[in-house]
């Protein structure tokens, strides 16, 4: 079932409380901007969900209207394809392709949320320690761990700015985590290290998508 079924059994109040809860679930598991668990996690800040009915028609509304937004933006990336497409430009830009398609939270909570999730994610991520990586590519890697570090630092510093200097590192560190991820990747004797990485790489992402906008 779609999207939209499981937001109508949502709302739907001849059905029993907790196969409505059940539905929002099911409905975030086809829309979930930020991951499942970031998804409902933040929806969590509506209320009460598994008690309150107020609190989750009020996360339904939240998710639908990112959602919503998200469609537009697809909509509007599609028509101005065929416009392009019409004058010989057969590929989009691989920035909008990343924004459109990468870690965020689309529509006007986009900000908040996506600060939130950062500090979230980033104070987990600190505490780990550094894992066992290759020693042909260490040297790298810990570079790349020490210029993310500033970065996201002083972003959440910032209350979600970074500078304009750091847009450019930003978009080389993604390039770079997506390299290192590559071959770090299964079939392989790191997997702590890959694992370590993928949530620093949707760290950035989150970072680059709100800081650094592709309309900017």
């Amino acid at each position: 079932m779609g999207f939209g079924t499981y937001a109508r059994r949502v709302r739907d109040r001849d059905l029993p409380y907790g196969g409505r809860f059940r539905a929002l679930r099911c409905a975030v598991s086809r829309y979930h901007p930020i991951g499942f668990n970031a998804t409902c996690s933040y929806l969590a800040t509506a209320g009460n969900l598994r008690r309150d009915e107020l609190a989750l028609i009020r996360a339904l509304d939240m998710l639908e209207l990112s959602r919503n937004a998200w469609l537009a933006e697809i909509d509007a990336f599609a028509d101005r394809r065929r416009l392009e497409k019409s004058r010989h430009r057969r590929s989009p830009l691989a920035s909008e392709v990343r924004y459109l398609h990468g870690w965020r939270w689309p529509g006007p909570e986009g900000h908040r949320v996506m600060f939130r999730e950062i500090g979230i994610l980033w104070g987990r991520h600190v505490p780990v320690p550094f894992p066992d990586v290759p020693t042909s590519v260490r040297d790298d890697l810990v570079e790349l761990n020490a210029t993310l570090a500033d970065c996201v630092s002083t972003y959440l510093r910032n209350n979600g700015t970074t500078g304009s200097g750091h847009k450019a590192t930003l978009l080389r560190c993604l390039r770079k985590l997506r390299w290192h991820l590559h071959h770090l990747g299964y079939p392989s004797s790191f997997h702590d290290a890959y694992d370590y990485h993928r949530r620093l790489l949707k760290v950035t992402e989150l970072v680059v998508n709100d800081a650094y906008p592709f309309s900017v």
